[in-house]
Formats: structure tokens, C-alpha cells, sequence
């Protein structure tokens, strides 16, 4: 999770309760788009320490692993660090815009779906440059503002029919902070004004592999934004809003997903 919108401690307290659905669920589409961002890489990771800011449940620090990178994780939850936490690789407790690591210490950085919570990008870019050695990738993500979002449209309107509201840390990443990088233009713009160099921004959408509504609604009920209602329900109640979140994608033919996402490959400047 990132630092910033809708107050750092409502936001962490949401995404600590998110951690165990976020990682059997949410992660479903964030593994596969983690493994984009990173072989969006202009140079070969291998060896490298490399920081996964706003790490969460760990599938970028996975698919550095897979890259041959030597992760180290930061996040501002420590229940999101904190889960399967035997099996991962070290991390630490940190924010996206005053990071816990000497400049230009760590050979290259992934901030997969952090810029788009945040008030300030180009702080944030500008942070993630520095930690960076000179020439050294930054890699970030976020959602095209192109995004279809008819998944996400119909399950979260089955959870608000159960008496779920948005809470206003999420309405301010949805109304205000997202569209800020959600074109390339804007994404290219934001890694200029922040010093980063050779940056790359580009459009695409990903294949996440998901082909049931059972997947589709494991992904959207994991995410953090529901998570305190959820934990709230019965679980006979929360079984009987699944099956309808579940009944309501089968209706509309909903099966797959292919997030329009905006990737940044960039340098660290010097």
C-alpha cells in the first residue's frame, strides 16, 4: 500500500485487514501484471538489489526472484509485509515518498500500483530515482484511465447493495489521484519533471489469465477498499454475497479480464 491519499492511517488499517484475501485473492491480477512490469526492464536484473515499493502481499518481489533479482520489500502495512512472511524475502516498513534506504544503494526499483494512490507522483518518482544507483531502473505501474471496469462495476454494486459505502480514502484515489498518470503522455511527463531519465511510458493490455466469475470475484472481494465491511458480515452472510457477486458476472457474461495498464521504464538520474 502506498503513503499519502485519504490518511496514511485509515488507508494502512484497510490494507492490513486486506492482507489474507488480498494474497489468496487480489493477487490473482496483480502476479501477472507484476511479471509485465518487470520484464518491462531496459537492463537485466540478475544480481541486482532491487526494491519492491509498496510491495503488499510480495508478487512483484516473485517475479523478481523469477528474474533473478534480489528483492527487498517496502510497504507501509506491516500486515500486507507480514503475510506467508517465512517464505519472502527481507522487508521493511517504509513510505513511497521518504523511503528507509541510503541514495543510490539499491540497483534498481518496481512500484507496481503505488503512483496512482498518491497526491504527489512526481515526489514520489523523484523518491524512487534517488534510492536508485545512477542509470538504474524504475519500473512503476499504474491503470489506464482507458481501464474497462465493468468486473469491478458489478461486484462492487452487489457488495453496496449488502450496505457497503466506498470509504473516502478509496473515492479520492478514484475521483482525484488515479487519473493523474493514466495516459502514457501523463505517465512520461510525471518521470521528466522528477529527474528520471531514458523513460519509456506505454499503454497495454494484459492477459491475466483469469476465465471463471469465481476468479473475477476472488480478485475484486480481495482488495482492500471492501475489506472492513467484509470482515464485518457473518461468514454464512459473506458466502451469500459471493455467490451473488458471483451470479451477477455469469449474468452480464463477464469470465476474463484485461486491465489497460500504463507501464514506466525509466533511469535513475546521474
Amino acid at each position: 500500500m502506498p503513503g499519502g491519499a485519504g490518511g496514511p492511517a485509515s488507508v494502512r488499517a484497510d490494507y492490513d485487514r486486506a492482507a489474507e484475501s488480498w494474497g489468496q485473492g487480489a493477487s490473482l491480477v496483480y502476479g501477472p501484471l507484476a511479471g509485465a512490469l518487470v520484464a518491462t526492464s531496459p537492463v537485466g536484473l540478475a544480481g541486482r538489489l532491487v526494491l519492491d515499493v509498496g510491495a503488499g502481499t510480495g508478487v512483484a518481489s516473485e517475479a523478481l526472484q523469477a528474474a533473478g533479482a534480489r528483492p527487498l520489500a517496502v510497504d507501509l502495512s506491516h500486515g500486507m509485509l507480514a503475510w506467508r512472511r517465512a517464505t519472502r524475502p527481507p522487508a521493511v516498513v517504509g513510505d513511497v515518498l521518504a523511503l528507509p534506504v541510503a541514495s543510490a544503494a539499491a540497483g534498481g526499483v518496481v512500484a507496481a500500483f503505488v503512483l496512482n494512490h498518491l497526491e504527489e507522483p512526481v515526489a514520489a518518482l523523484a523518491e524512487l530515482g534517488r534510492v536508485v544507483a545512477p542509470g538504474g531502473p524504475v519500473l512503476a505501474s499504474v491503470f489506464s484511465n482507458a481501464e474497462q471496469t465493468e468486473v469491478k462495476q458489478t461486484v462492487d454494486a452487489v457488495v453496496a447493495a449488502w450496505g457497503w459505502t466506498p470509504p473516502d480514502w478509496y473515492l479520492t484515489l478514484k475521483e482525484r489521484s488515479a487519473p493523474r498518470l493514466g495516459t502514457p503522455e501523463a505517465m512520461a511527463a510525471a518521470a521528466a519533471a522528477a529527474g528520471l531519465r531514458h523513460g519509456r511510458a506505454v499503454e497495454r493490455s494484459v492477459d491475466v489469465g483469469l476465465r471463471t466469475p469465481d476468479e473475477l470475484v476472488a480478485y475484486r472481494l480481495g482488495q482492500a477498499h471492501v475489506a472492513g465491511f467484509l470482515e464485518g458480515l457473518a461468514p454464512a452472510e459473506r458466502r451469500r454475497l459471493r455467490a451473488a457477486a458471483v451470479d451477477a458476472l455469469a449474468a452480464a457474461g463477464l469470465r476474463s479480464l484485461h486491465p489497460a495498464v500504463i507501464f514506466l521504464a525509466a533511469r535513475a538520474p546521474g
